[in-house]
């Protein structure tokens, strides 16, 4: 019953996006948007200057199963890796992305 009413939210207010997990990949619609915290910048130092700490709040089916370090998450174009994520019930899964560093390639 909640996954139907899950995945209707879904189809109304979310965006598509892709989710890659090795050689198969998905086409979901879900939440994503930027995790913003007033504690914390987002542009941290590092030995080569600062360093962004973009994160970003993905909601989305349990269509596909999110590994941290194997999965990835395409939006418009912009490849996100997992930084964390988990099941909630069967309904969706809730993950934290961060921008994959293009030297990772």
């Amino acid at each position: 019953m909640m996954d139907r009413e899950w995945r209707a939210i879904l189809a109304k207010y979310g965006q598509s996006v892709s989710v890659f997990d090795g050689e198969k990949s998905v086409h979901v619609r879900a939440f994503f948007q930027p995790v913003l915290e007033k504690s914390r910048e987002q542009e941290v130092p590092s030995p080569l200057g600062l360093r962004r700490e973009d994160r970003f709040l993905y909601l989305g089916p349990a269509d596909m199963a999110l590994t941290v370090g194997i999965s990835r998450v395409e939006v418009q174009g912009q490849v996100y890796e997992v930084q964390s994520a988990h099941l909630v019930g069967e309904s969706h899964w809730w993950a934290v992305l961060r921008p994959r560093d293009k030297e990772a390639v």
